[in-house]
């Protein structure tokens, strides 16, 4: 199946969940998005009815959310939700640590991935993985956090010991950590500030955009000139990702001072 056809069915079932939510006054929840999915669905969603919506991922700056359609409520577009209504979202914060640290492995994002996928599960089921050095944070669909903490015992040679955050995740699940880049780009085009957070050419990332692997705010971006704000988050696949922190006063040379905080 080549991918347009994929991304009109997906488009359709999106279509179908947000009627429903329309119609019966409910809400309805998708399963954990990717930044592709997310992208579809932003330009899909001129054909659905007109409601209000939300996306969560457990803490804010997630890159894999749940969607929500809020039928019953007034108005359109995104809603800003409140703590409370996060505390209510589906998601679920599992913490993943080595049963002996002494025996530990260094275990990778893709080694607590493959774990998880390797007990049958699906990738819809799942949100971010977030690996620190004594383990990692797991957001999922809490109808599979009793399952996982049953049957997730082991990742590669480690034996691990899952439990579950009563309230959501640590410090209400600001976990993300971040490395400070703080140089001058010589303007806020998209392609300059990938490549300064990147350590690299514009040149060498030239065909992450037309390949569509470029993200800004859950989009898909177009063009490499596109302007960043402050806040703005970029998302590179396969590289990682990053926000625009601060933009600040130019250099007598005429470039910009910017802080990016990278992902890690």
């Amino acid at each position: 199946m080549d991918d347009r056809k994929e991304e009109l069915i997906f488009a359709r079932r999106l279509e179908e969940l947000a009627k429903s939510a329309y119609y019966k006054n409910i809400s309805v929840y998708t399963d954990f998005l990717n930044l592709n999915e997310i992208s579809i669905f932003h330009r899909s969603r001129k054909d659905f009815p007109e409601l209000p919506y939300s996306m969560y991922g457990g803490f804010e700056g997630a890159e894999r959310v749940r969607l929500c359609f809020h039928g019953g409520l007034e108005g359109a577009g995104e809603r800003i939700l409140s703590e409370e209504q996060r505390a209510e979202y589906p998601v679920s914060c599992l913490r993943i640590e080595p049963a002996n640290i002494k025996f530990a492995e260094n275990l990778t994002h893709r080694d607590y991935l493959g774990a998880i996928l390797n007990l049958g599960l699906d990738r819809g089921t799942t949100g971010d993985i977030l690996v620190r050095e004594d383990g990692a944070y797991l957001y999922c669909d809490p109808v599979i956090a009793g399952f996982l903490l049953e049957n997730l015992t082991k990742i590669r040679h480690t034996s691990v010991r899952p439990r579950k955050y009563e309230n959501g995740g640590p410090d209400g699940g600001a976990v993300c950590s971040f490395e400070t880049i703080r140089t001058t780009v010589a303007s806020l085009r998209l392609d300059a500030l990938i490549g300064a957070a990147f350590h690299t050419s514009r040149s060498s990332m030239a065909g992450l955009i037309p390949g569509g692997k470029v993200f800004v705010n859950g989009r898909e971006a177009l063009q490499g000139g596109m302007q960043i704000r402050p806040q703005d988050i970029v998302s590179v696949r396969g590289h990682g990702r990053f926000r625009l922190s601060e933009e600040g006063m130019r250099t007598k040379k005429g470039r910009i001072n910017v802080t990016l905080e990278k992902y890690i």
